[in-house]
């Protein structure tokens, strides 16, 4: 039963991250296009960025100490990838150098929403495989 709402709650998670990535992808979209201005993107964007990868991170860790290996392992290069955005203070937006860099913000935006698509529905499945057996 423990492992049910484990993948349940991981799989919320995984939602709430790929919400968070559609509204960085739809931002980045209005800058390139010119609806919003730079420093209200960094504002509104930098605010989700802290809370996305705090979600994951707390996602992968309840994975780990709830026994979920696979899950944890599939997590790990993301996590990593997190870590050391912050640690090398490259997470938060810039709005002085936002167009320079929008073109890799838009890919890394692009790959987390693949990676937490990819996660949710493996959590989905994983959910009702648990749900199935028991």
């Amino acid at each position: 039963m423990l492992l049910t709402w484990m993948y349940f709650t991981v799989m919320l998670f995984s939602c709430v991250n790929i919400i968070m990535q559609m509204y960085f992808t739809v931002m980045y979209s209005d800058l390139k296009d010119d609806f919003i201005n730079p420093i209200d993107l960094c504002k509104k964007v930098n605010r989700f960025v802290l809370p996305d990868m705090l979600l994951h991170a707390l996602g992968s860790f309840i994975l780990l100490f709830s026994g979920a290996w696979f899950s944890f392992l599939l997590n790990t290069p993301l996590l990593a990838w997190n870590v050391s955005l912050i640690l090398g203070g490259m997470h938060l937006h810039d709005s002085t150098t936002i167009f320079k860099d929008l073109s890799a913000h838009q890919k890394r935006s692009f790959f987390r929403l693949f990676c937490y698509t990819v996660d949710f529905f493996m959590y989905l499945f994983l959910f009702v495989q648990c749900l199935v057996n028991e």
